[in-house]
């Protein structure tokens, strides 16, 4: 029997300030390795936030939240990120100053493992450069390198410590037609080589075609 990377039940998200909204009512669903999944619908419907509660940066009102069998409730929440998560943001959040070989390393630095030269850190992130085709900017600083190219720098970094769920928000928001195209492709080839799991929050008709699963986010529910 398999056993699902993430499993939600009756998540529900209830905001108080400025006036009371109950965001999220009631979210159920269970994504498996290799497996990806959509999540569309208008804005202001809770899309990101539910991203964010699935990433444990955010904690439902009531509900459960299982990674790779772990209870979110009763585990170390920064342990559970670092070994079982890889986030890709809108905006790449990389580190402008420093290479693209030292921000893919970020998350394996946090994870206080070895980065040296010699590490399996180290060439694991050379090895996952190649991937996404930047090893010729692997000593690049970021603050030069296209909005393509960092945003392939984020997917690699997502990948550093080889996380079993890959979450990514609106990862090609800030990208042409062309380079969205490319971005949307490599995500799901990752997700299928390495047996991951991929929710993505998009806009993208097309992205959510090449999605296993497609879920709407409608006044608090997933259809």
């Amino acid at each position: 029997m398999r056993t699902p990377i993430i499993k939600a039940k009756q998540l529900k998200k209830k905001f108080f300030s400025p006036s009371p909204i109950e965001v999220l009512k009631g979210i159920d669903f269970e994504i498996y390795p290799g497996e990806s999944a959509a999540i569309i619908g208008k804005s202001g419907e809770g899309k990101s936030t539910l991203l964010h509660i699935l990433g444990t940066l955010e904690k439902p009102c009531c509900g459960m939240l299982e990674i790779c069998g772990q209870n979110s409730a009763h585990a170390s929440l920064p342990k559970l990120r670092n070994r079982h998560i890889g986030f890709i943001f809108q905006s790449y959040h990389l580190f402008d100053n420093d290479t693209a070989l030292e921000n893919v390393l970020m998350p394996a630095k946090i994870a206080r493992v070895p980065t040296h030269s010699n590490s399996s850190a180290y060439k694991r992130a050379l090895m996952l450069l190649e991937l996404v085709g930047l090893q010729e900017r692997a000593h690049f600083p970021a603050k030069l390198l296209s909005g393509g190219e960092k945003q392939r720098i984020a997917i690699a970094r997502a990948l550093c410590n080889d996380p079993d769920l890959i979450l990514a928000d609106e990862p090609s928001g800030n990208l042409d037609s062309k380079l969205s195209q490319e971005i949307h492709s490599l995500l799901i080839r990752l997700t299928q080589d390495f047996n991951k799991a991929l929710i993505v929050v998009t806009h993208d008709k097309d992205f959510s075609s090449l999605c296993n699963k497609t879920w709407l986010l409608k006044d608090g529910h997933l259809f």
